[in-house]
C-alpha cells in the first residue's frame, strides 16, 4: 500500500486522547514521524473539532477541550486542517447519494479527504465502505474522483503507515 496522504477521522483523535494502549502508542509514533519534517501527510477537517468537543463539554472537561482545540486550531505543525467548503458539501451530497447508509458528518469527512487528495481515510467506524470513489455525471460528462481507501486503526495498519513514511 502506498500512503500519499492520510485523513484522520474524529474517532482517531479520541483514540489519541482518551484510550490508552498499543493503538494510541502507534498513533503518537505516527505524529512524531510527521513532526520530523517534510510535507504534511496527516489531515482532517474543522468538522472534527465540533464532533470532538461534544463529550468534553458535556463532562465539563476543560483540559480535554483545550487539548482538542490545540490539536485542531492552535498547533497545526503536524496536521493540515481545512474548513468545510461549498465544494466539500457538494461532494458530501454525492457520497450520500452513492452510499445511503453513510451519515452526513461521515460524508463530509469523506468528501474532505477526497478534496485533500488523500489516498487513505483512517477511521474506527466499520460502517464506512472500504473504498470510496465518487461518480458525478454533472461534471461535463461522466467524471470520477480518485479512489479513497478506508482503513481501520489496527496495529498492523498503523505500523505499515509508519514504516511507509521517510
Amino acid at each position: 500500500m502506498e500512503f500519499t496522504r492520510l485523513y484522520l477521522d474524529t474517532a482517531i483523535f479520541i483514540e489519541l486522547a482518551e484510550v490508552q494502549g498499543e493503538i494510541q502508542t502507534l498513533l503518537y509514533k505516527l505524529i512524531e514521524k510527521q513532526m520530523q519534517g517534510g510535507e504534511r501527510f496527516l489531515c482532517t477537517s474543522e468538522l472534527a473539532l465540533a464532533e470532538l468537543l461534544v463529550g468534553p463539554y458535556r463532562d465539563e472537561d476543560d483540559d480535554l477541550i483545550q487539548l482538542y482545540d490545540n490539536w485542531i486550531v492552535e498547533d497545526n505543525s503536524w496536521l493540515d486542517v481545512r474548513p468545510v467548503t461549498r465544494e466539500v458539501l457538494w461532494s458530501a451530497a454525492l457520497v450520500r447519494r452513492q452510499f445511503k447508509s453513510v451519515k452526513l458528518p461521515d460524508a463530509i469527512h469523506l468528501a474532505s479527504a477526497i478534496g485533500f487528495e488523500c489516498s487513505h481515510f483512517l477511521t474506527a467506524d466499520k460502517r464506512i465502505p472500504g473504498q470510496v470513489r465518487l461518480k458525478n455525471d454533472r461534471w461535463r460528462g461522466e467524471r470520477f474522483s480518485p479512489e479513497l481507501s478506508v482503513i481501520l486503526p489496527t496495529a498492523e495498519n498503523l505500523r505499515a503507515i509508519i514504516e511507509s513514511r521517510p
